[in-house]
């Protein structure tokens, strides 16, 4: 299992109107990436309980939503074909995917003038307390895209920390709005 790249507590406030209502975490990619993933963990010390998983898998353009009670991984995970670079569904599934994430890893370095070794990703986790639903956005100059949304077992006011994990070289990043 990969190393956490990156951790951030949250506040604890007791008042509704106190409570982080987003949070946006930009990040480098390593080389060659193949999955990255950001957890929403009731613990800082423990991933046992892990309100809301959301895992990138690179090369086959795959985000992976989920949630872990106790330790155990829930059997109810959601998968979606999505490109997370641009935040739209993946047009042919078909289609040969090394060839549509070089094609996607080529525009971003060219919209982002990086170098080929590196990729970036933007991403906005939005909660809703009341509905116990986290949405998902990518971050762009002109706003954001909606990528998903999911519904959690455990209440969002458990969260205590952000935690990132897999190919990321660095998180560049993280910021927390409020009501």
């Amino acid at each position: 299992m990969p190393d956490v790249k990156f951790l951030a507590l949250l506040p604890t406030n007791a008042n509704a109107s106190d409570r982080v209502t987003s949070m946006s975490v930009t990040g480098t990619l390593l080389q060659n990436p193949q999955q990255f993933s950001v957890n929403f963990v009731n613990s800082p010390d423990c991933t046992d309980n892990i309100t809301y998983h959301f895992k990138v898998i690179i090369p086959t353009q795959t985000i992976v939503e989920n949630y872990k009670r106790n330790g155990e991984w829930s059997s109810l995970h959601q998968e979606k074909y999505l490109n997370i670079f641009d935040g739209t569904g993946a047009s042919n599934k078909t289609q040969n995917l090394t060839q549509s994430f070089a094609s996607i890893m080529n525009e971003i370095d060219e919209a982002l003038q990086l170098s080929s070794t590196e990729s970036s990703f933007c991403l906005e986790f939005a909660f809703d307390y009341d509905n116990s639903t986290m949405r998902v956005y990518q971050g762009r100059e002109a706003g954001h895209n909606f990528i998903t949304q999911y519904e959690t077992l455990f209440s969002l006011s458990d969260i205590q920390a952000v935690q990132v994990w897999g190919d990321v070289q660095k998180v560049n990043q993280f910021s927390l709005a409020y009501n």
